[in-house]
């Protein structure tokens, strides 16, 4: 990406990150709990084994009532963890309940790293990514430490599912060649399939 790529992107991220901080704490749980009705909807969800969540953190779509009923459902449940905050690594680690999550990087909860409950990305069913804005081409920008694109390089894009409130919209986002794209965006509007399964 060049350099007049990355200026747009930071801007879009600040401004992104400006009209998703507007929206009211109880519009946000609202409009997280749309969310989750749209994914127990999908046939995917039903044929799930193992998913993998964001811990949500800031005013991103809330994902502890969605990790809470997934966990009721009887689905393995996975989050990610960064050891060496700096180092651009981040590992999925299965839960067995959010109270599990009480160690803090960058401000994001996450659990204690525990080597037996490390899942591989490709063991993966559906997981569920976090951004500040999603294009129509499933391209997102997170906070720029790229934790997330180098993590889901080799996972297949039909699994990844981005979740964002509508406001989080936009119609194109530069991208270079290590950005990798959601096959899916669910808003409390609408369901955007980018790839077909």
């Amino acid at each position: 990406m060049n350099e007049f790529q990355e200026s747009e992107k930071n801007k879009l991220r600040y401004e992104y990150l400006k009209k998703r901080d507007k929206i009211e704490p109880f519009l946000r749980y609202t409009y997280s709990t749309m969310i989750l009705s749209k994914i127990k909807k999908m046939k995917e969800y039903e044929d799930s084994k193992i998913v993998m969540f964001y811990l949500s953190y800031g005013s991103e779509v809330i994902t502890d009532m969605m990790i809470n009923e997934f966990l009721s459902d009887g689905k393995e449940v996975a989050v990610p963890v960064i050891q060496n905050p700096g180092d651009g690594i981040m590992t999925a680690v299965k839960i067995d309940k959010l109270e599990d999550c009480i160690d803090k990087v960058y401000g994001i909860r996450q659990p204690e790293f525990n080597e037996d409950d490390v899942v591989a990305g490709n063991e993966i069913d559906l997981i569920f990514v976090p951004g500040i804005a999603f294009d129509t081409n499933g391209y997102r920008i997170g906070y720029g430490k790229g934790y997330y694109d180098r993590w889901l390089k080799g996972t297949d894009v039909s699994k990844r599912v981005g979740i964002a409130f509508e406001v989080q919209l936009i119609e194109k986002i530069p991208n270079g060649k290590y950005d990798l794209p959601v096959g899916r965006v669910l808003t409390e509007k609408r369901v955007i399939e980018i790839v077909k399964n």
